[in-house]
């Protein structure tokens, strides 16, 4: 039989099939015998695959790292949270702090003394920070790590109180009345908002200034009566502690237990009244108490005549928001107040600053 060059037929009697692609039943060069044909379909041939339980595996591998990386996210997003409440937290505190030091560093003394006023005989006020009326029950914050009186198993406590603070300023010929004072967000309530009064007078009515800011600071807790006043100016929110400590020109703290310097419980003066308080009248240039047998470190200062304090040192206590919604939401409540703001130690911030007062008279100091 003669071939042709191009015949797929080999020189047994046997076609040559031309080669198929690979994974085809038929390897890539095939003979078949004579006679025989090439199916009109080739089937692929069925391969090994994953069986159920490399497959569970292999999810239970991939669930395990996605796990991880949602608790590796939700990390991340929690101490970006944290920094940034740290920040904004931070930046109120400076901020406040700033506000009521600048105010402070301008007390003056005013030489102001005695005037009548309803036909009763007032001393003019400096400076004075008394503990507010609107905290009865001060919050005692436990300190990890420490170790209290009572031994093992107790801590020591800091404790957050708030004090009104009044102080007078001086600018040209006016006295300017300034005032600080922490209102509660509720009857009994402990956290609270910083409150800025400020107002002025001249000379003659210039000894009307702490009166005044006494009427501003009273809250009427009654249904739609807690309005703010008019010389009032909301400064900051989520306040748990405002406190003032005053200190001679020695920068020894004034309390109730020293007698070194006449600005305490002396006069530098007397004055002569006719009327009212006829014969001699003694001018009590500073007068300290401690108007709560449970807080002994805690003092109302008041300043008169020609004496202020010759050092204020300011504490301020902040309660990070998302703490504090949830006080609000505990509003009503006051015992369930307490005990979780006393149990949430770590997220009060507590600024201190010592803030030099500029116009000290020394002459108060001898």
């Amino acid at each position: 039989m003669k071939i042709s060059p191009k015949s797929n037929v080999d020189g047994i009697g046997c076609r040559r099939v031309a080669s198929v692609k690979s994974g085809i039943g038929l390897p890539h060069s095939t003979t078949l015998p004579r006679g025989s044909s090439v199916p009109f379909r080739l089937y692929r041939v069925v391969e090994a695959a994953f069986s159920l339980i490399e497959i569970m595996v292999t999810i239970a591998l991939l669930s395990f790292i996605i796990l991880g990386l949602l608790a590796m996210f939700n990390q991340t997003q929690r101490a970006f949270r944290s920094s940034m409440t740290q920040v904004d937290v931070l930046e109120a505190g400076r901020a406040v702090t700033e506000l009521v030091a600048r105010d402070m560093e301008q007390v003056v003394p005013g030489h102001l003394g005695y005037f009548v006023t309803n036909g009763t005989l007032v001393v003019s006020t400096n400076f004075f920070a008394e503990l507010s009326p609107n905290l009865t029950q001060p919050v005692l914050q436990g300190l990890p790590g420490t170790v209290g009186a009572g031994g093992a198993g107790t801590q020591q406590c800091r404790t957050n109180v708030f004090q009104d603070v009044f102080f007078l300023a001086k600018q040209n010929l006016d006295y300017i009345g300034i005032g600080y004072q922490v209102r509660p967000d509720s009857q009994n309530g402990i956290v609270g908002t910083l409150y800025r009064f400020s107002t002025n007078r001249t000379k003659g009515l210039a000894g009307l200034l702490s009166t005044e800011f006494r009427k501003a600071s009273f809250i009427n807790w009654a249904p739609n009566a807690n309005t703010t006043p008019a010389n009032m100016s909301r400064i900051a929110d989520g306040v748990v502690h405002f406190r003032v400590v005053a200190y001679d020109t020695n920068g020894f703290p004034l309390d109730i237990n020293t007698s070194y310097t006449n600005a305490m419980f002396r006069t530098n003066g007397y004055i002569e009244t006719a009327g009212i308080g006829s014969g001699y009248a003694k001018m009590t240039n500073s007068v300290i108490a401690a108007p709560n047998a449970q807080l002994r470190d805690h003092y109302n200062y008041y300043f008169f005549s020609n004496a202020v304090p010759a050092y204020v040192e300011l504490e301020v206590g902040f309660l990070e928001p998302h703490i504090l919604d949830r006080m609000k939401g505990l509003n009503g409540n006051a015992a369930a107040q307490y005990q979780y703001l006393s149990n949430h130690v770590a997220n009060v911030h507590l600024f201190r600053r010592r803030i030099p007062i500029r116009n000290v008279d020394f002459l108060a100091y001898q």
